[in-house]
């Protein structure tokens, strides 16, 4: 392993080693439906909405000899394994014998990129489920902040989202997987990675990864195409007051401890 991945899972295990707690039932429930396995390659990969899954669907659905020509999430599980299709005692077996990867995204970057994929992307603009939820989230709004809107008027401004996340985090509840804690959503402190890639050098990353585990001449990884977020990061986030952002920041701040993200001024 390079010192630059040695780095980034070292970042990890120095947070674990003040945080780090066992790997309960309730933790392997929620690893379930995020967990692929690929028996065959003893390999184990942690899927994070919003962090080129959609690319790693598709190579490790090809590693197996599965094509995907659909939706790529939807269509992935009925046709490769899961971490769920198998018993408590291999589920834990799985988790200590194979390699396992990941890979992590700024939290900032990452959430913009859900919230305008989610709000006002083409697809789940039209989608009846992602419109009902947007109005669910409306009505949280409404009923716990007092904002004076319209449920149906579907025109969340990312500034409410913002408030909708925080009332969400001081309620115990649970995020959509978009905009879940990359942190919580992988349990890195629970379950030890193996490898832990970032979205800023995915190409590179992805590369390395492969190699690693001789999956190099199996598949390709494609040329990578990086979104315009990260330049819309200062016209989203400067809008937002200070009370705001330090709101933001303490709902993301094992993302930005753990993974070694510095939180930025806007």
């Amino acid at each position: 392993m390079t010192s630059k991945h040695k780095l980034r899972t070292k970042q990890v295990e120095t947070y674990c080693a003040k945080y780090g707690k066992d790997l309960s039932e309730r933790d392997f429930d929620s690893l379930s439906s995020r967990v692929i396995v690929l028996e065959k390659y003893k390999l184990v990969y942690c899927a994070i909405p919003k962090v080129a899954t959609s690319v790693w669907k598709r190579i490790l659905a090809k590693a197996v000899n599965v094509t995907l020509t659909k939706s790529v999430h939807r269509e992935i599980k009925d046709k490769v394994t899961y971490l769920g299709h198998f018993s408590s005692t291999k589920r834990k077996a799985i988790l200590k014998e194979y390699k396992k990867f990941m890979f992590v995204r700024d939290p900032f970057e990452r959430l913009l990129s859900a919230y305008r994929d989610c709000f006002w992307g083409e697809w789940k603009r039209k989608d009846p489920g992602w419109k009902n939820y947007r109005f669910k989230i409306r009505e949280v709004l409404m009923e716990k902040a007092g904002l004076q809107i319209q449920r149906d008027a579907d025109n969340t401004t990312f500034e409410e989202f913002v408030t909708f996340l925080y009332l969400k985090q001081n309620d115990g509840s649970e995020y959509n997987g978009h905009w879940h804690q990359q942190f919580s959503h992988c349990l890195p402190c629970q379950v030890q990675y193996d490898y832990i890639g970032h979205y800023e050098t995915l190409q590179d990353d992805a590369l390395f990864i492969l190699r690693k585990f001789k999956l190099q001449d199996k598949v390709v990884f494609p040329k990578w195409h990086p979104t315009n977020t990260r330049a819309l990061l200062h016209e989203y986030y400067s809008k937002l007051s200070a009370p705001k952002l330090s709101q933001l920041q303490k709902v993301y701040k094992e993302d930005f401890e753990a993974f070694g993200y510095t939180i930025p001024n806007f």
